[in-house]
């Protein structure tokens, strides 16, 4: 698994807290989006699904039963929680292909309580077939408040030898009451290189200069880049730096960024450059050094809220691209003068 590259420390906290027979109950896996604490959370689990069977390693390979059940989404002793889909026609089509085939604004907002109420069954006997049972909640940040509570209540009394993994992006704003029944392990943004071999174990034919903008843009998170990769974002950003260096005075070139990512099939490329866009004008800013002036942080910010703003206002997409392009050209200028 890929995303799981470069993440050793973490692998041999817990690898470390198993050997000792001082395995937690509970995990929170800590760190920015898209580092692999997903990936983290289901080889642990095949590690310890397997354990009767003594592996020596975390494995991708599926070829045991655990693995192919895992697979199958059909392992008795282990489950995983996320948010479900929002309405009846999203459930139908989560039925028909997987609930992988949802987009974002196809999910519920929260992670419900009564999927936490669902885990008693699992709690009610031993494990079926393996030493352990495996509860992954992805993200603990997705929880209902109510869902919050209701699964604290298994932290606080867990049920013998079951190991919950709690996937996190923004820890602090768990319950404290949750986080001090959890041990952290925090997961880094990855190297340059293992960058690179995530890229190009994703994407074999990208070019270089795609490649190099593509690490840059991932900022060290695999799953960022890789969504990059398959939304073809390399293009855009190359685009966008060339506004920000000419400042794109005759507007061609916001014209151009605004007519690929206006169309509506254009929609997965349009909320990447959202995300992205901000970033790239902080990285102008952070190369200025000192040099950097107050009028171009506003820029920045204005750029940041408008981007923040666009999906959920439903703001026009070729004004607000336009309106975008037009603070990074004008960051160029101000940059060239101070």
């Amino acid at each position: 698994m890929t995303s799981y590259l470069g993440h050793d420390k973490p692998r041999q906290i817990f690898r470390q807290s198993l050997a000792r027979d001082k395995l937690h109950h509970a995990w929170i896996l800590a760190g920015d989006k898209g580092l692999g604490k997903a990936g983290f959370a289901q080889q642990a689990a095949h590690f310890l699904l397997n354990s009767r069977n003594q592996p020596t390693s975390f494995s991708d390979s599926q070829d045991d039963e655990a693995g192919h059940l895992l697979a199958a989404g059909s392992h008795p002793d282990f489950r995983l929680l996320r948010r479900g889909p929002k309405g009846d026609k999203e459930e139908k089509k989560a039925r028909d292909n997987g609930l992988d085939s949802l987009d974002e604004h196809d999910l519920a907002r929260n992670i419900k309580v009564d999927q936490i109420r669902a885990l008693q069954p699992l709690f009610q006997n031993q494990a079926s077939i393996s030493e352990y049972r495996v509860v992954v909640v992805d993200a603990a940040d997705d929880l209902e408040s109510s869902g919050a509570n209701a699964l604290l209540k298994n932290l606080e009394e867990p049920p013998k030898n079951t190991i919950f993994f709690l996937i996190s992006h923004m820890p602090d704003r768990l319950l404290p009451t949750i986080r001090s029944r959890c041990q952290m392990l925090r997961f880094d943004p990855l190297s340059d290189d293992d960058m690179r071999v995530v890229l190009k174990n994703a994407a074999p034919n990208l070019n270089q200069a795609d490649l190099e903008a593509l690490v840059l843009a991932g900022e060290g998170s695999p799953g960022r880049a890789v969504k990059y990769v398959e939304v073809g974002l390399a293009e855009l950003e190359g685009i966008a730096r060339e506004i920000i260096t000419s400042g794109d005075r005759d507007n061609r070139l916001k014209s151009e960024l605004a007519r690929k990512l206006s169309l509506k099939a254009a929609t997965p490329r349009y909320r990447a450059f959202l995300e992205r866009a901000p970033s790239m004008m902080a990285e102008q800013i952070k190369g200025a050094e000192r040099s950097c002036s107050m009028q171009a942080i506003e820029k920045w910010r204005e750029a940041s809220d408008l981007a923040a703003a666009a999906l959920p206002k439903a703001l026009d997409s070729q004004a607000v691209i336009f309106r975008l392009g037009s603070l990074m050209g004008d960051l160029g200028r101000v940059s060239e003068t101070n």
